[in-house]
C-alpha cells in the first residue's frame, strides 16, 4: 500500500470486524477506496463442503464455529468502530494492542485527510467532527 500498487487483495479469514480493522486503517491512511467482498460459490456456508475442500486440515467443528460467529455486513463504520475482545485484562501487549485499546478512532489522521467509501452501504465515510474526508 505504501508503494501505491492497486488493487490490493486481502485474501485472509476475517472472522469478526475487529481483525479487519489492521488492513482498513491501513488503507485508508494510504488513501485506498475499501471494499468487503464474501465467496460468491454456492457452498461458502456449507460446513461439510468447506471441511472437505480446505487445504489447511481445519476440522469441521472449527469451521462450524467459525460459521457462527461470522459477522455479516461489515461496513468501513463497523470494522473501525469494532474492537478485539480482551482475553486478559492485564495483557495490552503485542502487535494488536494499540487496536485492542482503542488507540485508533475517528480522530487518527488517517480520517482527517484521507478519501475512504464504504461500498457496502454506498455511503461516504465521514470523520467524528462531521467532516466529510472522502
Amino acid at each position: 500500500m505504501e508503494n501505491g500498487r492497486s488493487p490490493v487483495i486481502i485474501d485472509n479469514t476475517n472472522i469478526h470486524a475487529w481483525e479487519m480493522k489492521p488492513y482498513v486503517i491501513m488503507a485508508l491512511e494510504n488513501g485506498y477506496e475499501v471494499t468487503f467482498r464474501e465467496p460468491e460459490t454456492q457452498w461458502k456456508f456449507n460446513v461439510q463442503k468447506l471441511a472437505r475442500r480446505n487445504t489447511h486440515q481445519v476440522p469441521r467443528e472449527k469451521i462450524q464455529r467459525m460459521k457462527e460467529q461470522y459477522e455479516h455486513g461489515v461496513t468501513i463504520e463497523t470494522v473501525l468502530q469494532s474492537e478485539q475482545p480482551r482475553r486478559d485484562v492485564g495483557n495490552c501487549s503485542g502487535p494488536n494492542a494499540a487496536l485492542s485499546t482503542g488507540a485508533y478512532s475517528n480522530s487518527h489522521p488517517a480520517f482527517s485527510n484521507r478519501r475512504a467509501y464504504d461500498t457496502h452501504t454506498n455511503q461516504r465515510y465521514y470523520n467524528r467532527r462531521g467532516k466529510n474526508i472522502s
